[in-house]
């Protein structure tokens, strides 16, 4: 039992405690007339408390708060200003630009890139895109990197799109044959919401490149997998006067495996996104020929 215990010391130096787990030192104390400093794992953390002022550091981060008479100043030390204060920038690891919360705006496109809707027959398909609307919550990220700056991206996420029908229609599937088509309201009737939602879950494969100080510029490229999760169409309306909501869950003909190729890229807090799948949003032969097209920006960047 006692073989496998880690061996603990403590090395005592004039003003200064280290604590080790072996040869390497875990943590380090010193003490001198003008306060104490710590320093937890190669410098990775650390907390100067010296001429009433504490100074805290994690990795590339730190803070400066200063008590003078009844103020308090808080200061953000950025990491260029590391050396001011004797301390080491931590080398820049590559991490990807997938994990977060992003938004964007669908619509729906045929192969030679006439947008749906565009020609009398398939007006229906005409979507509002100010109002359709998508979500990705990209929860999970892998970042293999070639270099510092440039690397493999992957990970998982979720996806929900809403596509909103400008016009008094939704869609159904066909009682006889399957197929998708338009649906209408009663005589008289106008729907004031009339939408189809979808939600997928996501997983990419994304090559990126970054560049410029502290890795802030970046493109990536590559594709996204979707998996379908749900799907279900809303209509709001009235009808003699009486407000109706329905909500119909079906799959809709749905492709239930799509792929996306996408390109996406950004300066620090800016980053954009632009996608386009590969595969249609029905089923071949059991709906209309088209393919999501969504452009959008990352809201919350999670890396």
């Amino acid at each position: 039992m006692l073989a496998i215990m880690p061996h603990l010391s403590a090395q005592e130096e004039p003003d200064t405690t280290k604590v080790g787990i072996g040869k390497k030192n875990i943590v380090t104390v010193t003490e001198d007339d003008d306060g104490t400093e710590v320093i937890v794992k190669d410098e990775f953390v650390i907390v100067d408390d010296r001429d009433d002022t504490v100074k805290i550091k994690l990795g590339n981060k730190a803070i400066s708060i200063t008590e003078d008479g009844n103020k308090t100043h808080i200061e953000i030390i950025e990491r260029e200003d590391f050396h001011k204060h004797g301390w080491r920038k931590r080398p820049m690891k590559f991490k990807g630009h997938w994990s977060g919360l992003a938004f964007g705006l669908n619509n729906l496109a045929y192969r030679n890139g006439n947008l749906a809707g565009t020609s009398e027959e398939t007006r229906w398909l005409d979507l509002n895109t100010g109002k359709s609307w998508e979500w990705n919550l990209n929860f999970i990220q892998y970042s293999l990197p070639f270099s510092k700056k440039n690397g493999l991206v992957t990970g998982m996420g979720i996806k929900c799109n809403n596509y909103h029908f400008d016009n008094n229609n939704n869609i159904m599937k066909d009682p006889v044959t399957g197929v998708i088509v338009p649906r209408y309201p009663p005589p008289g009737v106008s729907y004031s919401k009339s939408k189809l939602h979808t939600a997928y879950l996501t997983v990419p494969l994304l090559l990126e490149f970054q560049w410029g100080r502290d890795q802030k510029g970046f493109i990536a490229t590559g594709v996204i997998g979707d998996l379908k999760l749900w799907s279900s169409t809303k209509l709001k309306y009235y009808e003699n006067g009486s407000k109706q909501r329905e909500k119909v869950r079906n799959d809709f003909n749905l492709s239930p495996l799509r792929y996306h190729v996408t390109l996406r890229a950004g300066y620090k807090f800016i980053k954009l996104y632009a996608n386009l799948s590969m595969v249609t949003l029905f089923k071949t032969n059991l709906g209309p020929g088209v393919y999501p097209v969504t452009v959008g920006l990352t809201l919350i960047n999670f890396r």
